[in-house]
């Protein structure tokens, strides 16, 4: 059984009433870490609200929500051909093509190179820490996770000694996402509650299946906040945004861990030696080697 849980707030960042909402999602509910999407307008503005509300969030209640769908990028455009459109701006996930058949969102024929995808984590990245002062401790991908961008992420994070998202090579084997730790079809279940937003009987009756998980640390991803015109010009994931937020600040949902002796905790709880921030002079050289260049 699993003593301890990530619940984590996605898309911070993506506009500014959506993350004033995930901001009051960490501090009044369940929410123990916020993933920020560092490439949008309003990143700036949901880092210095964190930064006054709640400062003691940062740095280990903040990850780096890796975007490579939305917007404009960090690097340059014309050195991530594969990632962007003849504008510049980000291919959106339904553009790409899925690794799995039965992908309903990726449907496209987008492919990117391992290598765009490196280029560009490495300058959100840097962008990341020119924004909270520091660099994640660990890295999640936003909306798509297909092959080459796996690889394209976990050859930076290695390099850098970063926790990221299907890479439990880094550290201690000791953290799954809640899809690996639910009945049978679990990712799809999963991505089944994301598009319609979680209720407070989702986690009553345990359907993310924490408490069965095998491993030491589970993670649920939820995407809790208020709306505005600048999210519902975004993305089509609009309403169950909401209801994640009423569940997840529900004191019965609260009360659910507590119960249980269920511990929410950040991304710091994968580095039981505490996390080794990679070097600047580190973070510069792998640029050089990819050739990032930025806007």
């Amino acid at each position: 059984m699993s003593r301890r849980v990530v619940i984590s707030g996605d898309d911070f960042g993506m506009s500014e009433a959506f993350s004033i909402g995930a901001l009051r999602a960490l501090q009044m509910g369940a929410v123990s870490a916020l993933d920020l999407m560092v490439n949008l307008p309003s990143s700036e503005f949901a880092v210095r609200t964190l930064r006054s509300a709640s400062p003691s969030a940062l740095p280990d209640a903040l990850a780096l929500h890796l975007n490579l769908v939305l917007g404009a990028p960090v690097s340059d455009p014309s050195s991530i051909p594969s990632l962007v459109d003849e504008e510049g701006m980000f291919f959106r996930s339904g553009m790409w093509h899925g690794d799995d058949p039965d992908d309903a969102k990726c449907h496209g024929s987008v492919y990117p190179s391992p290598d765009d995808v490196s280029r560009e984590v490495l300058a959100q990245i840097e962008r990341f820490r020119e924004l909270t002062g520091s660099y994640p401790m660990h890295i999640d991908s936003h909306s798509v996770m297909v092959e080459p961008v796996a690889r394209g992420l976990h050859v930076v994070a290695a390099e850098l000694g970063i926790h990221c998202e299907g890479s439990p090579q880094l550290v201690p084997e000791i953290m799954r996402t809640c899809g690996e730790c639910m009945p049978a079809g679990g990712n799809r279940e999963r991505m089944a509650i994301t598009s319609r937003g979680s209720t407070v009987e989702d986690w009553l009756n345990d359907a993310f299946g924490i408490e069965r998980c095998p491993f030491d640390i589970a993670v649920v991803h939820a995407h809790p906040g208020y709306l505005d015109q600048e999210l519902l010009d975004s993305t089509s994931l609009t309403l169950p945004r909401c209801r994640d937020y009423q569940t997840l600040t529900d004191q019965r949902v609260i009360d659910w861990f507590a119960e249980r002796q269920i511990e929410p905790v950040t991304y710091a709880a994968v580095y039981p030696n505490g996390f080794t921030s990679p070097e600047p002079s580190a973070v510069e050289l792998l640029m050089k080697q990819f050739g990032v260049s930025v806007r």
